[in-house]
């Protein structure tokens, strides 16, 4: 087992650029990046048993992408792992972003982009900015439209934030989400009438 982890911390440390692989994959795109992404879930688990550091892993999952460019979970995960693990914020920032270029209908990637910049960021503007835009676009979860409303707020954008709960009470399906809704536009009304 113990050789069988260093052959494979071999492997990935020789790892070539995306468009070497790209070539020599001989029209396989696809496969060379599920083969690869297989490697890096087994580094990153390596990783969280203590058994090596994620020195290669934007590299991995970098060209994980110029291989297959629509692999939204890749740049989720990695965007994830680069911002909070390796404490490169901005880094996983523009993986996203990158993965938004590639992928630009793809809700989740803006969202994710939104939550990175409201959690590590605590950018609430452009955090609100994002989680708009992911509630737009097609197939989005009902979660897009609450974390606008909720950061909008936060952003010190009062009045969108009531207006986009509004909608939500106005047009979710669920009775709980609703009464979640009347419960933020109340809080929000009462407290702009208390700094009027």
């Amino acid at each position: 087992e113990r050789l069988s982890e260093e052959k494979r911390q071999l492997e990935v440390l020789y790892l070539p650029s995306g468009e070497f692989l790209s070539q020599a994959s001989l029209g396989y795109r696809n496969l060379a990046a599920d083969i690869l992404w297989f490697k890096t879930i087994q580094y990153y688990g390596g990783y969280r048993r203590g058994e090596n550091d994620l020195a290669l892993f934007s590299h991995l999952v970098d060209v994980i992408t110029d291989l297959d460019p629509q692999f939204v979970f890749a740049y989720l995960f990695g965007g994830l792992v680069i911002a909070q693990d390796l404490g490169y914020l901005e880094e996983g920032m523009a993986f996203l972003q990158k993965g938004i270029e590639n992928n630009p209908t793809d809700w989740w990637l803006v969202f994710e982009l939104g939550f990175l910049h409201y959690v590590y960021a605590r950018d609430f503007e452009t955090a609100a900015r994002y989680f708009q835009l992911a509630s737009r676009l097609p197939g989005a979860g009902g979660i897009t439209k609450r974390f606008a409303a909720f950061v909008a707020a936060k952003a010190g954008h009062v009045q969108t934030s009531i207006a986009m709960w509004k909608d939500l009470a106005e047009t979710s399906e669920h009775p709980h989400i609703r009464e979640l809704a009347r419960q933020y536009i109340e809080k929000l009304e009462q407290e702009r009438r208390s700094t009027q």
